[in-house]
């Protein structure tokens, strides 16, 4: 192992070079070692877990790249160095988040609006809603649309309810890579 000190070629790299040596960061200084082998150490259930996610993700972005129109959609999302590829990595990563379910507006009626705040890095592409009595019966499901501030989505009622207090609203949202977050809330 060497320290290198004041190194205007070596300072803040990191990574392997030519299949022999690895330089690392440590409080400042880079450190050049030989190149580090496979662990030895089995990996644990969550390590395997990000491992199949990183796999399926990384199909996902070479089957973007390899679709003209895909690519130029993650192309035009793509910040300083990243390439369409990067982005549709991350995106494939990371599932949509569902903040909130505005359900103060629904009060069984057809005409009632639930609203839903759905975000992903890149983009969600359908949030579902589903109301169900609190005794489990369907009412509806159907889409919620977008509306104009881009993170939002409106569900409209489209059949009466005649017990709303304790009925579930069942929200899917669902990103370009397929993605799915699920959330539910409860009628006051």
């Amino acid at each position: 192992m060497a320290k290198t000190k004041n190194n205007i070629f070596m300072t803040g790299l990191s990574g392997t070079v030519g299949r022999q040596m690895t330089l690392t960061q440590k409080k400042g200084d880079t450190i050049v070692g030989k190149k580090r082998g496979p662990s030895s150490v089995p990996a644990t259930d969550p390590q395997l877990d990000i491992q199949d996610r990183f796999k399926i993700a990384s199909k996902y972005a070479l089957a973007v790249i390899q679709n003209p129109v895909t690519k130029a959609t993650y192309a035009a999302a793509a910040k300083n160095n990243q390439s369409a590829y990067n982005v549709a990595l991350a995106d494939a990563f990371k599932a949509p988040e569902i903040k909130s379910i505005n359900t103060t507006a629904y009060h069984g009626q057809p005409g009632d609006i639930i609203t839903i705040r759905a975000v992903d890095d890149f983009k969600v592409v359908t949030v579902q809603v589903s109301i169900t009595t609190a005794a489990g019966v369907l009412v509806e499901q159907g889409n919620a649309v977008l509306t104009g501030n881009g993170m939002d989505w409106n569900y409209t009622a489209t059949s009466l309810n005649n017990a709303p207090a304790g009925s579930k609203i069942h929200v899917t949202a669902k990103d370009l890579p397929a993605n799915e977050t699920e959330e539910e809330a409860i009628v006051a």
